[in-house]
């Protein structure tokens, strides 16, 4: 008996290996093997009573086999090959990726409560949409519904319908601190049908929930990106909470995006797919207005709660003293007097060093890219998606004034900042370091519903999903920042993350107040303060046009990095002429910009430099870059198709 082994690496084919001593072996078992002269985990593939064709050496024998039963069979196997072709990876590390670490557990598994809750009923808006999916012939659909409309509720309802139908659900949402609360909810409902699978838990769990999907004994799964893989006798819905979140996206190889993997698995399975957002990314709705997916509208909150107030304030100084204005001071201190809860959040992104002008507030941008130029210690504005170098004006080019100034500042002071000012309250943070403690994101979500903090301090995350209702005030500290990021994609992370944000506060009975503070003025303020994501989206979807960006084209990042910064330079150098020289087999429209060192141009001793392809036929894209890929040993080249961030 012979089997073919997928090994985790780069590796086009896959292994053969004897199993005399394991005659019963089959397709979706784990397997130990030696490899390249060390132990090493494979996923069979295909078993063969004779050779696929002669081989001139010994065939090693497996070392042992890891599972008593297949885990997966054909059909992930079929998506692994799928996934590993489109993104210009390999079949090995899609399984590796997709399938659990753990073993079988013999312990026993304490089940949740068997009492089951009856699904809420539903708004009429909330009902014709639950009807209009249920009963369409449209795969594709996106519920675009304001924060707090009552997305869940309908998702909840379309989950228990598949369930009816004898099929499985799976449900992705972007954190693994929203998957405990969604969790918690879910579970009322679903009872010892529930599984939770993300990173977070312990790998025995993670594989004792793979096992009960993938036998049928639960039918629906709430977990992040890598839930995207769980297999099941009959899948019946994939549902996307927060559709374009980035989390969505793998940053490592296989650089897989897991709303692509639910519109795959859609097409060979018939399940239904179901995007939903407050802020949908540009090309799911530039999707809809084609007829791609059907598109269904929730305009107004659930229950008594209205949409916050929204309102900006200039800061004119990034002074640690003068960081935190009057007015959100004054917000933080009476809502926390009056008994509510407040949520401030620290934007992280986008604290890249920009220069701007202290007196009309320019940003200097890169006239090729639409991006901002990005300060280097060498005194010049490079372009990071281009190369465009330019010295540091000494004038501004707009006004004239001479005050033209770098900005950068580091969180860790700003976090400092803001516990000092409000250290008469009890504060809690959510970010991922707290986050990954076992234990911390559940019981901090316990606290809140009970009102035992006043004021919560976060990141991005805690924008994400959270139903608090005793939240009033949300701040958004330096909230302009981001817009500075040098990416095509900045404003509508900025727009989305304000939104988001914005839909924490004024969920019951109080009033929600929302508080921007902004460096300079931008109209996707003005958007934000009327909530109003079309308006955005056709100012957005206009620049996107103009600068040939998605969804009027597809990209790919080709990105080398390696310990020598010579070596990576001239290795890039020499893809770009690979590239260049190929190009003229194919379509005349793809563009090849780069290479230049990558915003983040050194992590973990590693210099980086990229090039950004862009094409509107996408296989082609591949096959240019398939036809180049070969770097030079030492160094490492990482291929990220449809890239979500370019740093």
């Amino acid at each position: 008996m012979f089997v073919e082994v997928a090994v985790p690496g780069p590796f086009e084919n896959t292994f053969t290996y004897s199993s005399h001593n394991n005659p019963q072996i089959q397709i979706g078992l784990r397997v130990k093997i030696n490899f390249s002269n060390r132990e090493t985990i494979g996923y069979v593939v295909g078993v063969s009573d004779v050779l696929r064709e002669p081989i001139e050496f010994e065939v090693k024998e497996i070392l042992s086999v890891i599972d008593e039963n297949p885990i997966f069979d054909d059909r992930l196997i079929e998506l692994a090959k799928k996934i590993a072709d489109e993104n210009l990876s390999y079949i090995g590390e899609v399984l590796s990726m997709a399938l659990p670490s753990g073993k079988a557990s013999a312990k026993k598994i304490k089940p949740l409560s068997s009492k089951k809750s009856d699904s809420n009923s539903l708004s009429p808006e909330q009902e014709d949409i639950y009807n209009d999916i249920i009963s369409s012939d449209e795969k594709y659909h996106l519920i675009f519904g304001v924060t707090g409309s009552g997305k869940t509720e309908i998702y909840i309802k379309l989950a228990e319908q598949v369930i009816k139908q004898g099929k499985s659900v799976i449900y992705l949402v972007p954190e693994i601190s929203l998957s405990s609360q969604i969790f918690m909810r879910l579970a009322e409902y679903f009872t010892d049908q529930l599984v939770l699978y993300h990173s977070g838990i312990t790998p025995i769990a993670r594989f004792n929930a793979w096992q009960k999907f993938y036998s049928g004994e639960a039918k629906i799964v709430v977990g992040t990106r890598s839930a995207c893989f769980m297999q099941c006798p009959n899948l019946g819905m994939i549902i996307l909470d927060e559709e374009n979140d980035s989390s969505y996206k793998e940053n490592s190889s296989p650089r897989y995006n897991a709303r692509r993997i639910a519109f795959i698995r859609s097409k060979s399975t018939d399940a239904i797919v179901v995007l939903g957002s407050a802020t949908p990314s540009i090309e799911s709705f530039y999707a809809c207005e084609k007829g791609v997916i059907k598109l269904h509208k929730l305009l107004s909150r659930f229950g008594k709660g209205g949409l916050p107030a929204v309102e900006t304030v200039q800061i004119n100084s990034l002074k640690p003293n003068k960081i935190i204005s009057p007015k959100l001071k004054l917000a933080v201190k009476e809502a926390v007097d009056k008994g509510e809860q407040v949520i401030l959040l620290l934007n992280r992104r986008g604290f890249s060093p920009i220069v701007v002008c202290e007196e009309c507030g320019k940003v200097y941008e890169c006239p090729d890219c639409s991006v901002s130029l990005n300060y280097h210690k060498t005194g010049q504005l490079v372009c990071h998606y281009c190369g465009r170098s330019e010295p540091i004006p000494k004038k501004c080019s707009s006004c004239n004034s001479e005050k033209i100034s770098k900005i950068g500042l580091g969180t860790q002071r700003l976090e400092d900042i803001i516990s000092a000012e409000f250290q008469m309250f009890r504060i809690a943070r959510l970010d991922h370091d707290s986050a990954s403690k076992k234990g911390y994101t559940l019981e901090l979500i316990d606290k809140m519903q009970k009102s035992e903090i006043d004021v919560l301090l976060g990141t991005q995350m805690v924008a994400k999903g959270f139903d608090f209702s005793k939240v009033s005030v949300v701040g958004i500290v330096l909230a302009d920042m981001g817009l500075n990021f040098p990416d095509y994609r900045s404003q509508e992370r900025i727009f989305s993350l304000i939104v988001q944000a914005s839909g924490r506060c004024g969920r019951g009975d109080a009033k929600g107040k929302v508080i921007l503070q902004i460096f300079q003025e931008n109209q996707i303020f003005e958007f934000a303060k009327k909530s109003d994501y079309e308006i955005f989206y056709k100012s957005e979807i206009e620049i996107r046009k103009l600068t040939a960006y998605p969804p009027f084209t597809r990209l790919a990042r080709l990105l080398v990095r390696g310990i020598d910064e010579d070596k990576v330079k001239i290795s890039a150098l020499e893809l770009k002429e690979k590239l260049l020289k190929n190009k003229v087999n194919y379509s005349s429209d793809i563009e090849i910009l780069g290479p230049v060192e990558a915003p983040i141009a050194k992590i973990g001793k590693n210099f980086r430099h990229h090039i950004i392809i862009k094409s509107k036929d996408v296989s082609q894209l591949r096959e240019l870059i398939r036809s180049a890929r070969i770097i030079k040993p030492g160094l490492y080249l990482e291929i990220d198709i449809d890239p979500v961030e370019l740093l």
